[in-house]
């Protein structure tokens, strides 16, 4: 988005809220830096915004539209995130630690070595998600859909992903020790050898093929 009437892009990091909206509003559409840990966000639209380095702490943002977002290297711990639309975002390198983001849309998002300890994820979309070295140690990722997803190098230990879709899931090198992976279901996995799909399947994991 271009800003109205040749305006420069202002450069300044916005103070509050409003003057984000109004800026928004007007085209502008980057905005890294801000500071807006415990917001009240529901339902706000900024999608396609550059929101990297933010600071989104504890803020409130249920249902909110940030599709193809910047907000990478942003801080987003204990923030409310439930059924946010976060697809195609970039939150490489975020910190979301006890996040919830139950059922929120991450389909086709970039999060590598996010930082996502004890995250709420359950029954989340992340079809198509890089998650490459994230770190989702005792994240509940339970009934979430992680078709296709990259999860090579990520460390999973003690993680709940009972219920799961990790069809096409790349698996390379991640760490699963301890991970809840009851009724999980996998097939066409790069990265598991036999002695691992034995395990899982000890472990009540299902392989569908």
């Amino acid at each position: 988005m271009n800003p109205v009437d040749g305006d420069p892009p202002s450069t300044s990091i916005p103070s509050s809220l409003s003057e984000i909206l109004g800026r928004y509003a007007a085209g502008e559409c980057e905005f890294p830096g801000s500071k807006l840990s415990g917001a009240e966000l529901n339902g706000i639209n900024l999608s396609g915004a550059d929101l990297s380095c933010v600071r989104l702490n504890d803020a409130q943002l249920m249902g909110a539209c940030l599709a193809g977002t910047n907000l990478s290297w942003s801080f987003l711990s204990y923030a409310n995130l439930e059924h946010v639309n976060l697809s195609n975002a970039n939150l490489s390198l975020a910190t979301l630690d006890g996040a919830d983001l139950h059922k929120a849309n991450l389909s086709l998002a970039i999060m590598r070595g996010t930082e996502m300890r004890g995250t709420n994820l359950q029954e989340a979309n992340l079809s198509g998600a890089i998650l490459r070295g994230a770190d989702l140690r005792e994240a509940n990722l339970s009934g979430a859909y992680l078709v296709g997803v990259n999860l090579s190098d990520a460390f999973l230990s003690n993680a709940n992903l009972s219920g799961a879709h990790l069809v096409g899931a790349n698996l390379s090198g991640a760490d699963l020790n301890g991970a809840n992976i009851q009724n999980a279901r996998f097939a066409w996995n790069t990265g598991l050898s036999e002695d691992n799909k034995l395990e899982f399947e000890r472990r009540g994991a299902i392989f569908e093929n």
